[in-house]
Order: structure tokens, then C-alpha cells, then sequence
């Protein structure tokens, strides 16, 4: 359920606009020089090509033209040098336009005339060119031989910015191939040279490339410290395709993080940038992005809409990468909506495709998936064979977020199959998993990277303010010197102390949400959880092995529910009846059945449509089992979902003993408190109302008990 910030497409607006005014000036200068200058001669070759070079990512059908224009006059008059310059742009400007094999015979005809004048540097910016268009395409064996080349030719000319991009080259083309320590070792070269030569732009580059491997290594706050440097660089040179670029790497860390709704606010700042620019890849990518979040919030129709185009642009162009990851991502809705023949067709493409480019990540989730399907289907054989080759992939190559979704899987599967012992083993592989990932010192540090970044400016200005305040009062008189310039350091003081309460106010309310997870983690009862595994031991030694298995499956499931409600904000009022079925289910079990329930539903309520926070209601019902219905021989358990003034009610009714013992007061108690402070997160009220009162008859005799609160939700259309 995507939210609707117009403040941040006026944000990025604005960025655009900044940075097309900044290249308005060189732009209209060279404009002026090519109208008056219009002999047909090399200075006015040069002068085509140099504007071209200036338009060539905002306005990228212009300087086709020019460049056209460019090369017939080179060619006429006989200046090689102008032709290959024009040949060697118009190539970088179908690249930028993702027009890739239309690309390689412009390289092509540079390479030829830069060989001819021995213009060893021409050859490289050829050749490198050539790496460039070949990665792009997943010919990484073709990309690695250009580049290593085109760094021996760098060698010999002494031109380091072209050679650290040569290395930022094969690091990216290693960490495809997820070899994270050979693309380190590259990426680290090309930023020492860059450092060295003082090259905002290629330390820029640099930093996008370290992010893009530290998030593919799992450590997302060092790749988004990494983004976020990179496009304060990019922003100070004016290169709004690369801070979008960065913005669309920020979605990705929050994507991977689970944290969609951040991540679609970065992809939806990025696309207006790709837009306005043209850039076809950029498009591409966040047209695929977009797509997967959509997919997954459940609106399919936009989804399709969003990936079909992203997979057109990437067959288009060539780019095999896109290709993959656009067939994947088609096959995933197929998934999604049960096209279960289309979606293993397009995943047997892809991952052939995945396996063609040694680009692993993409071949394990399309392993992971597949094995999905296969055990919806139970063919049980099938889905545990897709599913180890997922997990030892992942493993071999250090994918941390798919060796997770395969062990949960294999869980899965092992628990089909009846093979317990597997699946408890891969359930722990699983956890284990989940807390290198989710632990809380790198959700801590995620949050402190994004909020000093974000607060950054603020502190900064303050500052100068200091500064600029303190310069001016020295020309005062001592004595009003003084004066003055304690009163302004002491607003700037307290300014300087408001904006660091609020980054400590907003860090200790992310630590607060945080340990809220960790604490729903644990609300599973431990007394529950060990009578639940007594009575598994109980059955199995009565050799009732049916019973056994159907408790066994029963319980595992809601312990798998509860885990993923867990990491969820909301989930749909379906998911959460489920749940609580499936808990009261057990209950039953455990006291023998003396006690029936029913959950009812009004009509106006769609419950796939509502969503609620997690296990809100939880805590009474499981108040009005053991408290109320403990010595019941024929208790009675009555929930209710209503809506009344367009408000959500959650109400439980039991015919138990009601509230009255010092136990069962203290429990209500307990439970209103925890439930309270967690409808203050969502509702932001101190106190939300909870109602619990006792059933009375006329003679005030207690025949149960009755909770009932408001619970906030939201209504996806």
C-alpha cells in the first residue's frame, strides 16, 4: 500500500532543475559558437561533438543528431580524429538509451580510426567502451577481456581516471559473479586512484560500487553510508542520472530490509529523474522495482503494468541482466496468481540465463521459487531437490537472504515428507539465519547512518550561522560584542540542542518499535509451548502417531504464523483469524476439549481487504482461556470482528468465571497495559480505551466475561 508523497517528487523537481540550469549556461555557449560558426571545418567538428558530449544524458536525441552531423563533416573533410570521437559518443549515447548492439559497431568504427592515428588513449576509452557494452549484455567473459586491456593500454599512456574506471568495471562484473573479494580488491584500486587524483566523480563511483557490494555481502549500513556519500558528491556536480541512481540502490538496502514502503518512497524519487533524463536502464530498473513491491502488496494489475514494461525495455537493449531479473519478476506474479505451468516456464528461463552469467543470485531464487511451486503441487521430490540446490548456492555464495527463505523452505518441505528431526534442524539453520540479518545492533546502525544524513544539513548551517555571527559581531564594541554574541550562540545553542533531541527522540522510538518486535517474538507462552510438546509425547507414547502428527503440524504452523506476524506492521484481518484459529485450536487440545469457540466476521467486512497490527487480540483470548474456561466442562469462546461508525471493533465474550480473582485481575491488567501502549503506536492517543467488564444477570450472579476495544486499521481498496 504505497502512500502518496507529492513533497518528495517536488523535492526531486527541484534537484533537476538546479542541475539542468547549471549545464544551461556551457550548453547555450556551445550553441552560440556552433550557429556562428558554420565552416566546414575540424573547430566546427570539435564544437558538434563537444555539445553533444554536454547533451548526451539530458537530451539524448539531440545529440544523436549532432553527432550524426558531426561525423559526415569529419568524414567529408577527412579528420579521422573527429569521426572516431563522434563514433566512439554516439556509441555512449545509445548505451545511455540502452541500445546496446546498435552500440558495438560504433565502438567498432572508433577503435579502427583510433588505431590508424595510434591514439593509444582512443583505444582505451575503445576498448574499455567495448567492456562497458559487454557487461551490460551478461558477455562477462567478452567484459573481462576488454577491461583487463584496456587497463594494459592505461598502463602505457599513464591515463589513470580512465584506468580506476576500468577497475570499478571489473568489480562490478566480479560481484555479479559473487566474487566479493576479488571485486573488493578492484574497487579499492580504482578509489585510491581517484582519491589520489582528486576526482569527485570517480570517488563518487567508487562509493556506489562498495555500496553495491557491502548490501550484496548483507552489511546494508555500510552500503547505505557508501549511497548516501556518493550522492552528496553527485549532487554537489550537478549529476542528477547518478543521484538517482543512488536513490534507487537506497530502495534496494530498504527492499532487502523488508521495509517496502521506504523502499518504494526511493524508487519513486529515482523514476521522475529517469524520466526527464530519458535513461532507459534507470527506467528499466525501477520499472522492475516498482513492480516486485506492487506484486507483493497484493495490486497485481499495476504490477504487471510496471514489470512487462521493465522487461520490454531490457529485450530491447539486450541486457541479458534485465532480461533475467524481468522474466523472474513475470514469473513470480504468474506465481502469485496460481499460472503455475507459466510461471516454472519463465523461471527455467531465467535461471539457464542466471546460470549462462554466473549471476548466482538470480539462480537461487529462481531455484527457491520453483521448489515453492513444486510443493504446492506436492511433489514433494521435486520441490526438496530445487529447494538444497537454493540453499547451497546461497550458502557457496554467501547470499545470507536466500540460504534463509530455502532453510524456512526445506523446513516446510521436511515437515511435508514427515521428517521431523530435518525439519526442526532446518527451522534452527533458518533463526539462525534471521538474526544475522535482523539483528538489532545493524538495525541501529541502519537507523544512525539515515538520520545523521538527515539531520546533517540542519547541524551544519546551525554552525556556519555561529560562525558567520561571531565575524560579524567583532567590528561591535567590546562590551556589545559580548552581549550580542552570547545571546545569538545561546539561540543557536538551544537551536543546535532541539535538533539533536529530535534525531535522539526519533532514534529511541525506532529502538522502541524495534524491541516492540522482539518482545511479540516471545509472546508465545512458555508453559503453552512446553504442555504443547508434553501432550506431542503423550500421544506418541499412546501410539496414536495420527494424532501426534496432526498436533505436531498444527503447533509448527502457528509457530511459523506468529514468526512472520512478527516482522509485519500489519497484517490482513484473513491472516490473523487464521492465526488465532489455529492457537485456539490447540488450546482445545490442551484442555481436553471442554471448551468450543467460534470467530464471526459482519458481512461488511472484507477480510482480505483490512489490515490490523499483529496479535493485538491475542492476549484476551488467551485471558479468557486460562482464566476464565479453566474449570468450565462445557465453556463457550465467542470473538467478533465489527464496525461500528466506520471504526473497527475487536470484541471476546467468554462464559467463564469472569474477572474477580487476584490472578485473573492482575492478567487483565497486564494485558490491557501491553495492548494499550501498543495502540498508541498506531493510533498516537496516551490512553486508548479498552473495555473489560464482567456479564451479570439480574441478581449481578457472573455468568463470563467481555472485552472489547477499537482497533485501528487500514482498508486496502
Amino acid at each position: 500500500m504505497s502512500m502518496n508523497r507529492p513533497w518528495h517528487f517536488l523535492l526531486v523537481f527541484i534537484l533537476i532543475s538546479q542541475s539542468i540550469f547549471s549545464q544551461t549556461a556551457s550548453i547555450d555557449s556551445l550553441q552560440r559558437a556552433v550557429n556562428s560558426h558554420s565552416k566546414k571545418d575540424t573547430v566546427r567538428v570539435n564544437l558538434l561533438n563537444n555539445l553533444a558530449t554536454q547533451l548526451f544524458t539530458t537530451d539524448t536525441d539531440r545529440a544523436l543528431r549532432l553527432l550524426k552531423e558531426s561525423e559526415s563533416l569529419a568524414s567529408d573533410i577527412h579528420f579521422k580524429k573527429g569521426q572516431a570521437y563522434a563514433n566512439l559518443f554516439t556509441a555512449n549515447a545509445l548505451i545511455h538509451k540502452a541500445y546496446l548492439k546498435n552500440s558495438i559497431g560504433h565502438i567498432q568504427t572508433a577503435l579502427k580510426y583510433y588505431e590508424e592515428l595510434r591514439d593509444k588513449e582512443g583505444i582505451a576509452n575503445s576498448v574499455f567502451n567495448f567492456g562497458r557494452v559487454y557487461y551490460y549484455m551478461g558477455d562477462y567473459g567478452l567484459a573481462e577481456t576488454n577491461y583487463k586491456r584496456a587497463i594494459t593500454l592505461c598502463d602505457e599512456t599513464g591515463d589513470l581516471r580512465r584506468q580506476a574506471s576500468c577497475y570499478i568495471g571489473l568489480g562490478a562484473l566480479y560481484a555479479k559473479q559473487s566474487e566479493h573479494d576479488k571485486s573488493f580488491t578492484m574497487y579499492s584500486k580504482a578509489l585510491q586512484i581517484d582519491e589520489k587524483l582528486g576526482n569527485k566523480k570517480g570517488i563518487s563511483n567508487g562509493l556506489t560500487n562498495l555500496g553495491n557490494l557491502y548490501k550484496r555481502k548483507g552489511d546494508y549500513p555500510a552500503a547505505l553510508q557508501a549511497y548516501l556519500r556518493s550522492a552528496e558528491i553527485k549532487k554537489e556536480l550537478g549529476d542528477m542520472l547518478n543521484v538517482a541512481h543512488n536513490y534507487g540502490n537506497i530502495g534496494t538496502i530498504y527492499d532487502d530490509m523488508d521495509k517496502k514502503e521506504e523502499a518504494l518512497r526511493y524508487y519513486q524519487m529515482a523514476m521522475p529523474v529517469f524520466e526527464k533524463l530519458k535513461n532507459s536502464i534507470g527506467i528499466q530498473n525501477m520499472s522492475l522495482n516498482i513492480g516486485v513491491i506492487l506484486m507483493n502488496q497484493g495490486d497485481y494489475k499495476t504490477a504487471r503494468e510496471h514489470l512487462t514494461r521493465g522487461l520490454k525495455l531490457a529485450e530491447e537493449s539486450g541486457a541479458k541482466e534485465k532480461i533475467c531479473s524481468g522474466l523472474m519478476n513475470v514469473a513470480t506474479l504468474d506465481f502469485y496468481e496460481k499460472k503455475y505451468d507459466s510461471a516454472l516456464n519463465l523461471f527455467e528461463k531465467s535461471s539457464v540465463l542466471g546460470l549462462e552469467m554466473k549471476s548466482i543470485r538470480d539462480v537461487t531464487y529462481a531455484y527457491l521459487t520453483m521448489a515453492k511451486i513444486y510443493l504446492v503441487r506436492e511433489d514433494f521430490d521435486k520441490a526438496l531437490d530445487f529447494a538444497q540446490k537454493s540453499e547451497a548456492l546461497s550458502k557457496e555464495h554467501g547470499i545470507v537472504i536466500h540460504a534463509r527463505d530455502a532453510a524456512l523452505l526445506l523446513s516446510d518441505i521436511y515437515y511435508a515428507k514427515k521428517e521431523y528431526k530435518l525439519a526442526f534442524e532446518k527451522r534452527a539453520d533458518h533463526k539462525v539465519l534471521m538474526d544475522s540479518i535482523y539483528n538489532r545492533e545493524s538495525l541501529d546502525k541502519l537507523a544512525d547512518v539515515k538520520y545523521e544524513h538527515q539531520y546533517k544539513d540542519q547541524i551544519n548551517t546551525a554552525k556556519k550561522t555561529v560562525e558567520e555571527k561571531e565575524s560579524e559581531l567583532q567590528l561591535s564594541e567590546q562590551e556589545k560584542m559580548w552581549w550580542i554574541a552570547g545571546s545569538v550562540i545561546l539561540l543557536i545553542s538551544l537551536a543546535l540542542v532541539l535538533v539533536l533531541l529530535k534525531v535522539r527522540k526519533v532514534k529511541m522510538e525506532n529502538r522502541q518499535l524495534l524491541m516492540e518486535q522482539k518482545l511479540r517474538r516471545t509472546q508465545m507462552n512458555p508453559h503453552f509451548i512446553f504442555n504443547s510438546l508434553q501432550n506431542v509425547g503423550s500421544l506418541i507414547r499412546e501410539k496414536k502417531e495420527d494424532e501426534a502428527v496432526q498436533y505436531l503440524n498444527q503447533f509448527s504452523k502457528l509457530t511459523r504464523q506468529i514468526l512472520e506476524s512478527s516482522d509485519e506492521n500489519y497484517v490482513s484481518l484473513e491472516d490473523e483469524i487464521d492465526l488465532l484459529k489455529n492457537y485456539i485450536g490447540i488450546q482445545q487440545m490442551l484442555y481436553g476439549d471442554r471448551f468450543s469457540f467460534k470467530i464471526s466476521v459482519d458481512d461488511e467486512i472484507d477480510p482480505e481487504s483490512v489490515f490490523l497490527p499483529p496479535m493485538l487480540t491475542q492476549p484476551f483470548i488467551e485471558n479468557a482461556i486460562k482464566h476464565g474456561l479453566k474449570d468450565k466442562t462445557e465453556g463457550e469462546l465467542n470473538v467478533r470482528f465489527f464496525m461500528e461508525d466506520k471504526k473497527l471493533y475487536f470484541e471476546v465474550i467468554d462464559n467463564g468465571a469472569g474477572f474477580g480473582s487476584k490472578t485473573s485481575e492482575n492478567h487483565k491488567s497486564m494485558a490491557m497495559e501491553i495492548t494499550r501502549k501498543r495502540l498508541s503506536f498506531y493510533t498516537k492517543e496516551k490512553s486508548p480505551q479498552v473495555l473489560a467488564e464482567n456479564i451479570t444477570d439480574a441478581l449481578q450472579n457472573v455468568l463470563g466475561a467481555q472485552v472489547r476495544f477499537e482497533i485501528p486499521y487500514i482498508y486496502e481498496n
